[in-house]
């Protein structure tokens, strides 16, 4: 297997780039793996490639792991003017490969979870903080949960500027340490699109087909635009992985969607939250922390379990 790595496009935190997958290189057949970020705008430039060097790839099966669906869509990626490159896509979104592999007769994406190198696991750490949540502020929903958080004693990674921000622009090594010493690790698997976003959602054919667009309003429903609160697309994100790696309790916002529920189980390896309830629900976690320790334990050992690079490697690029 040949790894062509993450460039440096991405934010400083960025998971996809600590993979390194090239450690499993001899364990795997012949074909280039693609581990993260290919977008139709710079496509195989940004690996700096010689035309030899392309040649060669383009000899061999091309695998590509796909971290940005369904936000691809947002931003009026044209997936379809290079998806014929590759052999297998493997996407973090069950619809998206869902429905493109039925719009395409064909088995190329495969559903997958968000691995996490076992090399960066963090040693079980003395709590310092109760709750921390790492990311961009990216509604005012999120806004409101962050608010809540502040009323504990808590932490906030981000590369936005804003008050609420206790670590800015923190490394990933960092990022880690911090969720490794809170309680609790506040999560989400939404994006919540705005008109602009909406509007390239609806110029990929048949987008109504794939259900991770199932709550996005039809182009005569832009009324709901304004009175629909509940517009939203699921995304899993990386920080559920995270957290459970670093013996953190996974404290989830309910959705429609769920997805965290294909790798995790309520109630026994995290919590879901409502959006009238986070703050209660941190108190009494907080009160009670000693009957949530076997939570933490068990999202623990599922994730080591399960969702650690090597087992990615075991279970789908050892098959290819």
């Amino acid at each position: 297997m040949k790894v062509l790595s993450r460039t440096i496009k991405g934010y400083k935190q960025d998971p996809t780039k600590h993979f390194k997958f090239d450690r499993y290189a001899d364990r795997c057949s012949d074909f280039v793996l693609i581990e993260a970020a290919f977008e139709d705008y710079d496509k195989w430039e940004q690996f700096g490639l010689s035309d030899t060097e392309l040649f060669e790839i383009k000899k061999k099966k091309i695998v590509r792991l796909e971290f940005e669906e369904p936000n691809k869509f947002f931003l009026g990626d044209n997936m379809e003017s290079y998806d014929k490159e590759f052999y297998k896509i493997f996407t973090l979104c069950p619809y998206t490969s869902e429905w493109v592999n039925t719009k395409h007769n064909t088995h190329k994406r495969v559903p997958i979870f968000f691995p996490f190198n076992e090399e960066d696991i963090p040693l079980p750490k003395v709590k310092k903080y109760e709750i921390i949540y790492t990311g961009h502020i990216v509604s005012s929903k999120l806004l409101e949960d962050l608010n809540t958080m502040t009323k504990f004693r808590y932490r906030f990674v981000s590369n936005d500027n804003h008050k609420l921000v206790t670590n800015h622009k923190s490394s990933y090594a960092e990022k880690i340490n911090l969720i490794s010493e809170s309680k609790i690790t506040l999560v989400h698997n939404l994006l919540y699109p705005k008109l602009k976003h909406i509007r390239k959602i609806w110029k990929y054919e048949g987008w109504n087909n794939n259900y991770a667009f199932h709550l996005i309003p039809r182009p005569t429903q832009l009324w709901r635009l304004l009175t629909d609160e509940n517009i939203v697309v699921p995304q899993l994100k990386s920080r559920v992985f995270e957290a459970a790696f670093s013996h953190s309790l996974i404290l989830c916002k309910y959705d429609h969607f769920n997805v965290i529920e294909r790798y995790f189980e309520p109630e026994k390896e995290f919590i879901y939250y409502q959006e009238d309830n986070l703050e209660s629900k941190i108190s009494e976690i907080l009160n009670n922390f000693h009957h949530y320790e076997k939570v933490i334990e068990n999202a623990y050992k599922r994730a080591i379990g399960n969702y650690t690079t090597e087992a990615f490697v075991e279970n789908f690029l050892k098959k290819i």
